[in-house]
């Protein structure tokens, strides 16, 4: 009995996520969660491994920074999904307040990725001296993770929070 009401459960919580994912604001969140590995196709944000153009990735491989942001960014549609109920309690205005302080700490993490990548760029090798396979290459690179990772995380936060208030806007 008690599986088939946790059952039961999960599918109406499951037809809810889906409703929500059908609106348009649903519907880009669902795609951000793809945007990390926009960078294999469009290359704007520099994510190449070292030799390549503008390459400094060494030590940690761009696929698998890549599969971090997706992994992470995933966890946060779906943590913030089902956090859906705190959203409700806020009103409009603090879940849009939100949005705005997750975009706008997306950003920053995003200027910190291209400013860290340019320094690690010109400074790796000349100043700092590292060379082929150094560890202390993950002085830069576990940063750039993180900066990567946040920016694509926090980005997709901002689309969830306004979708979903315009998704129970009326609740």
């Amino acid at each position: 009995m008690e599986s088939q009401q946790r059952g039961a459960g999960f599918l109406r919580e499951f037809r809810e996520f889906i409703t929500f994912l059908s609106t348009l604001w649903g519907l880009l969140a669902g795609i951000s969660v793809f945007f990390p590995l926009s960078s294999v196709f469009i290359q704007v944000i520099s994510l190449k491994a070292w030799g390549d153009n503008d390459g400094v990735f060494n030590i940690l491989s761009p696929p698998l920074i890549t599969a971090v942001a997706t992994v992470v960014t995933l966890f946060v549609v779906l943590s913030t999904f089902g956090r859906r109920d705190a959203l409700k309690g806020l009103g409009g205005r603090d879940a849009r307040r939100q949005a705005w302080i997750s975009m706008g700490v997306s950003m920053a993490a995003l200027i910190s990725y291209m400013a860290i990548h340019q320094i690690y760029y010109e400074c790796a090798y000349s100043v700092f001296g590292m060379g082929s396979d150094d560890p202390r290459k993950l002085f830069f690179e576990v940063p750039l993770l993180v900066a990567y990772t946040v920016f694509f995380s926090l980005l997709t936060r901002a689309f969830m929070l306004l979708g979903m208030t315009e998704f129970y806007r009326d609740d």
